[in-house]
This record gives structure tokens, sequence and C-alpha cells, in this order.
């Protein structure tokens, strides 16, 4: 449920026996946020970080993201403010700061988009940086969304040397948001860590239903921050539960003595 006026958060549980062994439960707590309406929000800075290297070039990845961007492209306000930075061997910025109300000008520079050379996955993330900081939007959602198979081979292609980077941006106000294509080169592990440290989301995209779904039905959802810091704190009654453990978020897992921390 929808939070109540006065509630940051609408919390719901959910009990039920284990599909793979009956004599397990499990528990599943929700929460939601208040819906956020795309066209009440603040003007968004978006630019589009777009891996073009040879092992793009597929329906599955670079045809599949283009498709589902013109439809995005629709959605914009008049004032968002779009950008899109390709990556191959180098760093090449196509489209430098359009308003939302020039959707056919967006639209004819994605079309010409093709696939060719290596990975440069760092230098196409500074740029894009450098970018989203000058159209920075105070008071707005300014976003970094990065469009991979998730390979980083030429450059600073380190796990620790890209969040490091991108933690730096991050503090700035810039956020990151990354979608996964393919499967070849999929770096999943990386890419989620990026997007982890850049205040985003990671999405893995191989169907046009599911790349409308995150791109134009859930774009605000996706893209706009509602909040910073959130974390979980249950307790079990040791008289009716004798052990449990954690299904899914487990890389988020926290000590007890951290939830009392506003820096973890």
């Amino acid at each position: 449920p929808e939070p109540k006026k006065d509630q940051p958060f609408g919390i719901e549980t959910t009990i039920a026996e284990c599909p793979w062994n009956e004599d397990h439960e499990l528990l599943m707590v929700g929460c939601r946020t208040k819906e956020v309406e795309y066209n009440e929000n603040a003007p968004s800075n978006y630019v589009f970080l777009i891996n073009v290297s040879v092992p793009m070039y597929s329906s599955d990845k670079l045809g599949l993201l283009l498709s589902s961007l013109q439809k995005m492209i629709d959605r914009l306000q008049r004032d968002d403010v779009i950008s899109i930075v390709v990556y191959s061997g180098k760093a090449t910025v196509m489209l430098d700061g359009l308003k939302g109300k020039d959707k056919n000008k967006i639209i004819d520079e994605l079309q010409i988009l093709s696939a060719g050379g290596t990975t440069n996955g760092a230098a196409g993330i500074e740029k894009a940086y450098e970018i989203a900081q000058k159209y920075f939007i105070e008071g707005g959602n300014n976003r970094v969304i990065l469009a991979t198979d998730g390979d980083f081979n030429v450059g600073a292609s380190s796990d620790s040397s890209l969040v490091k980077l991108i933690s730096e941006k991050r503090d700035t106000g810039i956020g990151l948001s990354v979608l996964g294509f393919g499967l070849d080169n999929l770096n999943d592990s990386m890419m989620e860590k990026l997007a982890d440290n850049g205040n985003g989301v990671y999405f893995y995209i191989d169907s046009q239903k599911e790349a409308d779904k995150v791109l134009c039905k859930e774009l605000s959802a996706n893209t706009t921050i509602v909040a910073k810091d959130v974390k979980f704190q249950i307790e079990f009654n040791p008289v009716y539960v004798k052990e449990y453990r954690l299904i899914g978020y487990e890389n988020r897992l926290l000590e007890t003595a951290d939830f009392d921390n506003d820096l973890k």
C-alpha cells in the first residue's frame, strides 16, 4: 500500500510456505513510497552514455536500446535536458544539451548510431559526468544513464577504479544508473556495483517489453531519488523462529551496530 499522509513508507509483510521445503516458511517484506508522477517532477538532466563497441552490434543490444530510447523521448518534459555520449576506443559527445521540446532532433541523432571499435568505458564515464556537470540543474534530477553489455577492457577497467570515480561524482549530486544488454560479455556484478555506488539502479534488459517497462512506464520511479538511506532491521521471536537467512539483497547485509551509523 501507499504510505499514509504522516508516514514516509508503506510497509506490508506476507508469509507463506516455502515451495522447495515444506518445513520452512518464507517472509516477504514490501516497502513502497508515495507515487510520483513524472510530469510533476523537477526538470531532469539526463546524459545517456552508450557503449557502441563491436560487441554491442546486435539486435538484442544496440538495436533494442535505440528502439526503446526513441519511445522514452516521447515522455520527456519540455525543460528536460538530454545529452548523448558514445564510447568505443574513445568517448564522443553526439548530443550536447538539447531540451526535451526538441524531440525530433534527439531522435534523428539516435538513428545514426552504429557500433565499432574497442571498449574504453572509463573515458566514456568521465566525459558523461563532465557533460552532466555542464548542464547541472539545481534541485533537479541529474543523472548519467550507462547502457552497455558490461565490457570495460580499455582504460581504468578495474572494479575499484570505476567505483571510486563514480562515488566521487555521486557526492556532487550526479547519479548513475546502468542498463545491461546481451549475454556474451555481461559483467553483471560490476554493473550492479557501479549503480549502487552511483545512487542508482541496475536493470538487465532482455526484451522490448522489459525495455519499455524500465525506460517508459517506470521512468520516473527508476530515475527519481525519493530516499538515500533506507534500512530494515527485523527481529524474530526466538520462541517461534529457530533460525533464518536472507534471500535477496545478500550483498546489502549490515552488522547490527551499523543501523545507527548514517555513513553505512
